[in-house]
């Protein structure tokens, strides 16, 4: 018995870790996909709010629960069959569903909403995720940049994460985390910029 009790926790400390890495890779490729998203908006010429917004919508699947609008609470489909109290009704209703949820569909309907807002306070009351205050966008762009001669433009989007596992205390530089319990990920992109060229006025 006294060896099970140690084997199972080794096992759930490996699931844990296994788990926590597998969450932190999928959060770096969705940091990436926020950069690129932020990296294209900036290079047509819109503004740091707007690169800013492109790049938090981008970042919805890595950013944490959603803070406003609340939860849309669970379809009521699902609540009836829950309530027959039988076996596998639930599942009978997911394959025959579509698969989106009530929550998923006012978010979709609230994200041109908040991409079409003026200022941070009101964004906030549109919508709203618990990790978007934990990121952070980084623009730079060559000084010279004009239309004829495009320049590298680079956008790099950081957020800080959870851990299951207090290990932060063991990582170096940016990463690093005296308490153990967040770590920094970053993703990045490279894009030429041409919206000088795009803003110019051609006489057309």
């Amino acid at each position: 018995m006294i060896e099970s009790v140690f084997v199972i926790i080794l096992v759930c400390l490996c699931f844990l870790a296994i788990f926590q890495y597998a969450n932190l890779f999928a959060a770096k490729a969705v940091l990436s996909h926020a950069a690129t998203r932020a990296a294209r908006a900036r290079a047509v010429g819109f503004n740091r709010w707007m690169v800013e917004k492109s790049a938090r919508v981008a970042a919805i699947p890595a950013s944490g629960r959603r803070l406003v609008p609340p939860s849309a609470g669970l379809d009521p489909a699902i609540t009836a069959a829950l309530g027959q109290n039988r076996v596998g009704a639930v599942w009978d209703l997911a394959l025959r569903s579509s698969g989106r949820s009530p929550g998923i569909a006012l978010e979709l309907g609230r994200v041109p909403d908040y991409m079409d807002s003026d200022n941070d306070p009101t964004a906030g009351n549109i919508l709203d995720y618990e990790l978007w205050e934990a990121l952070s966008v980084d623009i730079e762009e060559p000084l010279d940049l004009d239309g004829t001669t495009p320049g590298i433009l680079r956008v790099t989007v950081r957020q800080r994460h959870p851990l299951l596992l207090a290990l932060a205390a063991l990582a170096e530089g940016e990463l690093r985390d005296p308490e153990g319990e967040e770590i920094a990920l970053e993703g990045f992109y490279n894009i030429e910029s041409h919206y000088p060229l795009y803003m110019e006025d051609m006489n057309w």
